[in-house]
């Protein structure tokens, strides 16, 4: 049967107290799976003769079935998404998991609450080419909002199941910085690591002269002089410029990144032989070292001839790259820093360019963009996070001045996790002077908004549970916001 005869005889058997996600139909052998709610909660509705429908072994059935029509034997099942149920349903329906991506352009969607990947996949399903990465989460975030990589997938397939997408999408376990994580991220079925390299990188040795450097590392090692037999004064044409690697360049290049480049190399050939398929993305942008054209030609080289394939490379752009609001620096500067790194990594070749922190970033996506091709990835996380608070604001104002004077009152102590360059002596103790209705504005404030960005943890831990209710009652327009947001990010590619 076609999906919307289906669909309308589901309709009309469940009650009024139902609704029924129409995008969410899949068939397998005369069984129906969709998903559905009632006024509290979301359930995998299963339709079919019952036979079918109990050989699966879903388990936690909710609610009493539903018989569709009285001619028929077919029977309505409700039951709980929970993690035995999202393992039975992936294995009816494994298009539905992650895939690696390779070198397609990509757009990454932190979905901190689990429940915004339904609105990502609407803004997807506009944009065609662009790959989505809709479980995303780092080791920070998941600490923060009590969740492992497992539930993180398990609620984007939810939230795919939902809105009915087809397509191709990926798992990012980002920034990760320890074996112990990498195995977590593996075992989850993760398929995109993000190394974050920052506690293996050497940045004192770029303040250092020739003869500092001398007195305060070894420079007549086998591995400096195997660098020195590769690049010493070696001629690189990139573009309409030229680079040369000069030998205190060598010496810095090999001290700043020689443990780094150990590290990857480690990691890589630990998820080579736990993972058949996987993308590969290392990151060098939490650090306060500019990548300079040498470095990223130095590190690209030396990875490949290392036999390490990499997908993406995030590396240190100029300017400063905030959470929450638009990118903090010379936007001439940033694009002539994108330009020469695009041209180094068509030289070289094999992978794409990655740009962390890019919630927002919306006046360096055109250059961005039209640099690298149209070729690339980006991260975005707090943008959603944000709009949820946006939801709240707008729904409820007295809740979201307390959710404000729990994110002010623990503004010092988030700060710690996160490079916030704002200073809690300049913000408002409280916002009773704002009017409610100009509550869902002020969201846009770019001091209030690195306020919320980093305090979600602290949040959530006093208030998760009444934000998730308030965003549940408020679905679609939760979803409109979403939408408006990332139709900004994603009509910036076009500029």
């Amino acid at each position: 049967m076609k999906n919307n005869k289906i669909y309308k005889e589901i309709q009309n058997a469940i009650s009024e107290n139902f609704y029924l996600y129409p995008n969410s139909l899949r068939t397998k052998e005369d069984v129906v799976f969709f998903i559905l709610k009632d006024n509290k909660h979301k359930y995998l509705g299963i339709a079919g003769p019952e036979k079918k429908i109990d050989r699966y072994n879903f388990s936690e059935r909710q609610c009493n079935s539903i018989q569709i029509d009285k001619e028929s034997s077919s029977l309505i099942k409700f039951f709980k998404r929970n993690e035995i149920n999202f393992k039975i349903l992936t294995e009816v329906f494994p298009e539905l998991l992650p895939v690696p991506i390779g070198s397609s352009p990509s757009f990454g969607f932190g979905d901190r609450l689990g429940n915004a990947n339904a609105a990502h996949i609407r803004i997807i399903k506009q944009h065609e080419g662009i790959i989505p990465v809709l479980a995303q989460q780092s080791v920070r975030e998941l600490e923060k909002t009590k969740k492992d990589f497992e539930k993180v997938i398990s609620n984007s397939v939810w939230n795919i199941m939902q809105d009915g997408y087809k397509g191709v999408w990926a798992a990012d376990a980002d920034h990760i910085k320890d074996m112990e994580s990498f195995i977590k991220a593996a075992e989850a079925g993760m398929t995109m690591y993000t190394l974050d390299t920052a506690e293996h990188i050497d940045e004192k040795v770029l303040f250092m002269d020739l003869k500092k450097i001398k007195e305060n590392y070894n420079l007549d090692t086998d591995y400096i002089k195997y660098l020195k037999k590769k690049y010493l004064d070696k001629k690189i044409k990139i573009g309409k410029t030229e680079i040369i690697f000069s030998s205190i360049t060598i010496f810095k290049l090999a001290i700043l990144y020689g443990k780094a480049l150990s590290f990857i190399k480690e990691i890589f050939l630990f998820l080579s032989s736990r993972i058949n398929s996987f993308d590969y993305e290392v990151s060098f942008d939490e650090t306060n070292t500019i990548t300079s054209p040498e470095a990223h030609y130095f590190l690209a080289n030396e990875m490949l001839d290392s036999g390490i394939k990499f997908t993406s490379i995030a590396l240190r752009f100029p300017g400063t790259f905030e959470k929450g609001i638009d990118y903090l620096g010379e936007i001439k500067e940033f694009e002539s820093s994108i330009r020469i790194h695009s041209f180094i990594c068509r030289k070289i070749g094999g992978y794409k360019l990655s740009l962390h922190s890019g919630s927002d970033k919306l006046s360096i996506y055109p250059s961005f963009t039209r640099h690298t091709n149209g070729v690339f990835h980006i991260k975005t996380s707090g943008t959603s996070w944000l709009e949820a608070i946006r939801l709240v604001a707008s729904k409820d104002s007295l809740f979201f001045r307390k959710l404000y004077k729990i994110a002010y009152d623990s503004f010092d102590e988030n700060k710690k996790a996160y490079h916030v360059n704002l200073d809690k002596k300049t913000l408002p103790l409280d916002l009773n002077k704002v009017s409610d209705t100009d509550l869902p504005s002020i969201v846009d404030n770019k001091d209030l908004r690195r306020v919320f960005h980093i305090g979600y943890g602290t949040i959530l831990d006093e208030e998760k549970g009444n934000i998730m209710r308030l965003l549940f009652e408020n679905e679609e327009k939760y979803y409109q916001y979403l939408i408006e947001n990332f139709e900004k990010h994603f009509d910036a590619f076009k500029c």
